[in-house]
């Protein structure tokens, strides 16, 4: 009877320990989420100021060249097996 007694103290307190750390889980959990919410709300006003950006390529005159790639210098790879 007196291990039981002992086995049942000991699992109460296991209990008791694992529902503080989550407890203390829960209230990271709540504030990492408004971090979140903090963070997404900082990078959609950013989005937006980022959308009027506009970009101009310019074509270069040589672009219409063929590259002959069998013809250029490889770069030689050791095989390890």
């Amino acid at each position: 009877m007196r291990k039981l007694n002992k086995l049942a103290s000991r699992i109460h307190s296991k209990i008791e320990t694992v529902r503080d750390e989550m407890d203390d889980l829960e209230i990271e959990f709540e504030l990492l989420q408004k971090q979140i919410q903090q963070l997404q709300g900082k990078t959609t006003s950013k989005a937006t100021v980022a959308d009027d950006v506009e970009v101009t390529l310019e074509e270069d005159e040589d672009a219409d060249e063929e590259i002959d790639l069998e013809n250029t210098s490889a770069v030689n790879i050791t095989k390890k097996f």
